[in-house]
């Protein structure tokens, strides 16, 4: 049986009410992005839509697993369950950040394959070049039985890539760190099943980005606490996630433990791709091929995200 494990960068899903613990002024009726319950209701069926259907070429089911970035809430989570999609039985793990937007990183899983077993929110403190910290989102961890199986997940949305890049370090910072947590499963589990999803902020090619989490470009490198990521020779085909100022990036990856390639797993990798179906693109000229984004700065579009969702097969070697 194959299974779909997704990830979506879902472009600023706030709800419309102002929180006054959160900078989220321009996500409301009367701020610069004038966000109503209309435009709310309908990105809520746009995502929904999208979710469901990636995936469904080759499993002909919803994603098993799935990971969202900017999302900001438990009342937008419950609210997006809602939808006729998603009808099947999912539950999820997130919380709060401190991010100062108020956006956060969610892990969802179908009930059906999936029992969870332990949860947790990997809070980073990093600073500015001023030695002031900056509250950034948390990594979501979540560990359960798949197929009778141990797996891990880790949902990440790392600091943004500004035009000098001064958030680099922190990158490297949240990066190191969570792979001292990987290594502390991996002391436990030799064989973990372990995936990284998220939207990185930086291309698969960074060379710090493969020291900190150990990747390896092709499976047959694989050291057995080594990650494999499928989205490096997505980038080298030219396959891009989102843009910027027309340029191209893969900031949006999963990456796969080695011992999804062991022969004798229950848990083989079959194939990763980016969901950029032709109803998610945007048909403006000059920016055909790039994401039909919700705003280009207050300008209201109407789209879905500015970033397309990326995915990874996987098979069981037994039905689950």
């Amino acid at each position: 049986m194959h299974h779909t494990i997704a990830f979506y960068n879902v472009e600023n899903l706030y709800d419309i009410v102002k929180d006054k613990n959160k900078l989220d002024d321009d996500y409301t009726y009367y701020g610069k992005k004038s966000w109503t319950l209309n435009r709310y209701k309908h990105k809520l069926i746009k995502i929904a839509k999208t979710i469901s259907l990636i995936g469904e070429e080759e499993t002909s089911r919803l994603p098993t697993f799935f990971g969202l970035c900017e999302i900001e809430n438990k009342k937008v989570i419950e609210e997006l369950l809602k939808e006729f999609p998603f009808r099947a039985n999912y539950g999820y793990v997130h919380t709060d950040s401190l991010d100062e937007r108020g956006i956060d990183t969610a892990f969802f899983y179908n009930k059906e394959f999936f029992t969870l077993e332990k949860y947790d929110f990997i809070r980073i403190p990093v600073y500015n070049n001023q030695g002031v910290r900056d509250y950034t989102r948390d990594i979501t961890y979540a560990q359960g039985k798949f197929v009778g199986k141990d797996i891990h997940f880790f949902v990440l949305h790392l600091p943004s890539k500004r035009e000098n890049d001064s958030n680099k370090p922190k990158r490297i910072v949240l990066l190191h760190k969570l792979r001292e947590r990987i290594d502390e499963i991996f002391n436990n589990e030799c064989d973990a099943q372990i995936i990284i999803m998220g939207d990185l902020n930086e291309n698969p090619t960074a060379e710090y980005l493969t020291k900190e989490l150990h990747c390896k470009k092709y499976e047959s490198d694989l050291n057995s606490t080594d990650f494999y990521n499928p989205y490096e020779n997505l980038y080298s085909e030219r396959k891009y996630s989102t843009y910027h100022h027309k340029k191209g990036l893969l900031f949006d990856q999963i990456l796969l433990s080695a011992s999804f390639f062991k022969k004798e797993s229950q848990l083989i990798y079959k194939k990763a791709e980016i969901f950029n179906k032709s109803y998610l693109q945007n048909k403006e000229r000059g920016k055909l091929g790039t994401p039909w984004r919700t705003y280009t700065g207050s300008r209201y579009l109407g789209g879905y995200s500015d970033h397309y969702p990326v995915y990874v097969v996987i098979e069981t070697a037994n039905q689950g």
